[in-house]
């Protein structure tokens, strides 16, 4: 028999689905946008060769994040236009909400959604998996093709090393909590918002998101913004 949920509890359960994935793994969201949280459990259900389907509606990804998805195995990425659907499963169990899928592990929002199970609702489980078959039957597929990151080597001998790394520094960077594009400056690597947070505490080695340089996942900090592929582009 369904289960009602709540924010906590659809919050718990989209995380369970997508951690207790064993064989197949479908997301169904409007909006994609990618947490470190969420993108972490994304990269433990590909290291256990799970097939993950997403399916998104707002072609909003920023760069970074497609390169973040771009690193995943077994991953299928479709675009549908007119989705406003929420749905999240794996072989077992299935939650149907209002919570769009980057908002799993955020508590501010007031959410409803129901939980039900392959086994106990079978009927439920097979309309939504064949409506959702149906969704992906529509889409459009979307490459998700694998970069790496090159660094360019500087060929001019005419340049000073200060001024050189002047050139090639980015003027645009990203808020290392929040992801926010700001200008690039790796002593000030937060937004207005985030580091008047951060200043309550001013804990230095404070693990935040992204890179404050490239905007990828990774372990930044305020005293280490940038990742060390871009301190060595950049600034060594």
């Amino acid at each position: 028999m369904a289960d009602f949920l709540t924010t906590n509890g659809i919050s718990y359960r989209i995380e369970t689905i997508i951690m207790e994935a064993k064989n197949e793994l479908t997301l169904v969201s409007p909006y994609l946008q990618l947490s470190k949280t969420f993108y972490e459990r994304l990269k433990d259900a590909s290291n256990k060769n799970v097939n993950i389907k997403i399916i998104y509606g707002k072609d909003d990804l920023k760069p970074n994040e497609r390169n973040s998805l771009a690193e995943l195995d077994n991953i299928e990425l479709y675009y549908f236009q007119n989705l406003h659907a929420k749905c999240y499963f794996n072989e077992t169990d299935m939650v149907i909400t209002s919570m769009n899928m980057y908002e799993f592990s955020e508590k501010n929002n007031r959410e409803m959604g129901v939980h039900i199970t392959k086994q106990n609702d079978l009927n439920l489980y097979e309309k939504a998996w064949n409506e959702t078959l149906s969704i992906i039957q529509s889409s459009e597929p979307i490459q998700l093709a694998k970069t790496k990151r090159q660094l360019k080597k500087d060929t001019s001998k005419q340049k000073t090393e200060s001024s050189s790394k002047d050139d090639k520094r980015p003027k645009r960077g990203y808020c290392i909590r929040c992801e926010a594009r700001i200008p690039y400056d790796i002593e000030k690597p937060y937004c207005w918002d985030c580091y008047a947070v951060w200043a309550q505490f001013e804990n230095p080695d404070y693990e935040e998101n992204v890179c404050h340089s490239c905007g990828e996942f990774g372990e930044s900090t305020m005293a280490k913004p940038v990742c060390y592929d871009c301190y060595k582009k950049y600034e060594k």
